[in-house]
């Protein structure tokens, strides 16, 4: 079985005598932890790794968990730096209009007017607006995404449709 990963989050470092991390959520549904009793940890070395939530609590910059079998601080320093992910087809549903940026990434970027711009390589997020990097045919293009720009995202066939502005595409 060929499965997806989904990463929603990264613990830190232990906390406290009782085998607890600290967990800085990397979803942007914080509220994805609510609830939730399996996940998986995704290890330094590689390895990859069920683990059972005993307790969740929201603490100031993110979570403390407690997992089943991790009760020293000992072994829950061997979890430091593990990322902690689902499977793809349990992520939290979004509300409309709202996509994950693993939809996105490897879509096809195209103009209004049919005309090919690129592939999506990665997202940025930025203190405006998330901005696309797209590998064009003629490099690297920079595409903020507001609704003024993108104006349709069909993230089933992965496809953008932007209207550039001025300059955008030259």
């Amino acid at each position: 079985m060929n499965t997806e990963w989904v990463t929603i989050g990264q613990i830190r470092k232990p906390h406290g005598l009782r085998g607890n991390v600290t967990v800085e959520a990397l979803s942007d549904v914080p509220e994805r932890f609510d609830g939730l009793s399996q996940v998986w940890l995704e290890l330094s070395d590689g390895r990859r790794e069920a683990r059972t939530i005993d307790k969740c609590a929201i603490e100031r910059r993110g979570f403390l968990i407690k997992f089943k079998g991790i009760d020293t601080p000992e072994t829950a320093n061997r979890l430091r730096g593990a990322y902690i992910q689902v499977p793809r087809k349990d992520t939290a549903p979004l509300p409309e209009g709202q996509f994950y940026v693993f939809d996105l990434i490897g879509g096809q970027v195209v103009t209004e007017n049919g005309r090919d711009v690129g592939q999506v390589r990665d997202i940025l997020t930025m203190p405006a607006n998330d901005v696309m990097v797209v590998d064009g045919p003629r490099g690297e293009i920079l595409i903020p995404v507001i609704e003024d720009v993108v104006i349709d995202i069909n993230a089933d066939e992965r496809c953008i449709v932007i209207r550039p502005m001025p300059g955008l595409l030259t």
